[in-house]
């Protein structure tokens, strides 16, 4: 049985895994963060995988790494993470190293949404948005039945668009980016709650800048479908129902009603490490 080695790797954790061609996930294993042992622990995760395919007689078609950050897909190169402070970082090089097999890289949530395009909602729509509240806030685009990744590898970055001007600085140099407040918010800082009509109060005060966001969305692209990934909506019992129904309610009627569902990513906290996997198998078909 073919498998592809899927690495997600977040701001606080690095969750490593064999996935089939089915988006199955056939072993997984996780670990800490450690910005100071970023490629050592990536190396280590891929070769420990590697070990239990032979162990099984699994045939690793290659590894796949979705990371936080700005990347530089076709050079396999972590370009800059603004949470974890890194610059140019071999990934793809350094995994190769590791495991003897073909490596692709892209920041997470290109990684989360194609995982989708080829395990989930994209089996039945060819466009869509998924959006993903978990340490950072983006958002990954399918238009056509591609994704989309823009001229640079940066589309989607909506968590470093500015809601509140009048807020400090984010680490990206805006003043209240979107994905700041959201995290300021869960922090227990003074941040002015959002207001949105016609909805009852949300089940924590910063799944009102998550609706916001997800609204912008779906007025700016006007898709079919929003997925709901991340920490924020697996962790979090009734989010998801509260954000669709803000978002149904204060998003433009028109937009609305092409809006066939707004719905959790059916990998639920794995829509990560499944992406990291398809990375290889859209790799190997390009």
């Amino acid at each position: 049985m073919a498998t592809a080695i899927g690495l997600d790797v977040g701001g606080t954790k690095i969750l490593a895994g064999l996935v089939d061609r089915a988006g199955r996930v056939l072993h997984s294993d996780e670990r800490p963060m450690r910005r100071d042992r970023y490629l050592a622990d990536l190396q280590a995760l891929a070769a420990a995988m590697a070990a239990v395919a032979r162990e099984r007689g699994l045939a690793v078609a290659g590894v796949g790494a979705g990371v936080t950050g700005l990347v530089d897909h076709a050079g396999g190169r972590l370009v800059r993470s603004l949470t974890l402070r890194l610059e140019d970082v071999p990934v793809v090089a350094a995994l190769q190293e590791a495991c003897g097999v073909p490596g692709w890289l892209d920041n997470d949530l290109h990684a989360a949404a194609l995982g989708e395009l080829y395990f989930g909602v994209g089996r039945r729509l060819s466009d869509f948005v998924l959006f993903n509240a978990g340490t950072g806030i983006a958002a990954g685009l399918v238009f056509g039945g591609r994704l989309h990744r823009g001229a640079s590898n940066v589309a989607g970055e909506m968590g470093h668009s500015s809601v509140e001007q009048h807020a400090p600085s984010c680490v990206c140099g805006l003043p209240g980016c979107l994905e700041d407040s959201i995290l300021r918010v869960r922090r227990g800082e003074d941040v002015p709650p959002v207001r949105l009509a016609r909805v009852g109060p949300p089940p924590a005060p910063a799944y009102g800048y998550v609706a916001l966001g997800i609204i912008h969305l779906v007025n700016l692209l006007n898709p079919p479908a929003v997925i709901l990934a991340g920490g924020m909506f697996t962790k979090q019992p009734g989010a998801v129902a509260w954000v669709a129904e803000a978002v149904r309610a204060t998003a433009l009627p028109l937009a609305v009603a092409g809006l066939q569902e707004i719905s959790l990513s059916a990998a639920g906290p794995a829509a990560g490490l499944v992406g990291a996997a398809a990375l290889v198998w859209e790799g190997l078909t390009a």
